[in-house]
Parts: structure tokens; sequence; C-alpha cells
């Protein structure tokens, strides 16, 4: 039987300690001024890899704050092909909607947004 990483949960754990703040799948009850959101948002897969498309979102302070946040997870997340820093092997690393801006609807935050697609080895 073909195991699938959870995508979600590795590039969160990932990532948390490159930009310095919490990472979360879904958004928390009580939001923090600076955090960012790991949510997959679709992909396919084969017996050798499942390709998940993800949406990685950066909330700041201020619109740069946002920013900075975000271009941080960007460059990390595409350092991440061609290596096992996941613990599974990252093949390729593709972005699909480069930095976006989208306030969030409900309270207004400066945010940010991208999507990704990875290429992840599966067991």
């Amino acid at each position: 039987m073909t195991a699938y990483p959870d995508a979600e949960d590795l590039l969160g754990a990932y990532l948390a300690p490159v930009v310095g703040v919490a990472v979360h799948a879904r958004v928390p009850r009580q939001r923090p001024s600076r955090w960012m959101q790991i949510r997959r948002v679709g992909g396919v897969n084969d017996v050798v890899r499942d390709r998940p498309r993800l949406d990685v979102w950066a909330w700041g302070q201020d619109d740069g704050d946002a920013f900075d946040l975000l271009m941080t997870a960007r460059s990390a997340v595409h350092d991440l092909e061609g290596t096992t820093l996941l613990g599974v092997t990252c093949y390729r690393v593709e972005e699909f909607l480069g930095p976006t801006r989208s306030d969030d609807r409900e309270t207004g935050s400066p945010r940010m947004w991208m999507t990704v697609q990875l290429s992840l080895r599966t067991s």
C-alpha cells in the first residue's frame, strides 16, 4: 500500500523556524498578528509521487511585513527542490500563483498569498 506524506504538516514544520512565526493548517481561533497558513488545495498522485498543490498565506502587521514573510517562505520553498529537507524527497517545486495581495476579509489584516505544487516521494 502506498503511503502519501502529509504535505501540509511537513511544509508547516519546515517553514515555522525559517519564517519565525506560527504556521497552521487551519485558522486559529485567536489569530496572532503575524502567522502563516499552509492549506492543501488539490494535486494529483501516482504510485511513486504525490504532487500536492498548496496555498501559502502570510498575515503581517502591515503590508510590508506580510510581504516579507511570504518572500522568506517563497525562497525557502524553492530551496526544497532536489532535497530531503521535508523528511521525504522533494523532486520538484512549481509556482502556480506568485505573490498576491489578498487582505483578510474578516479582519482586514494585511495578507499575502501564493500557490505552489511540490513533487514528493511516496513510501
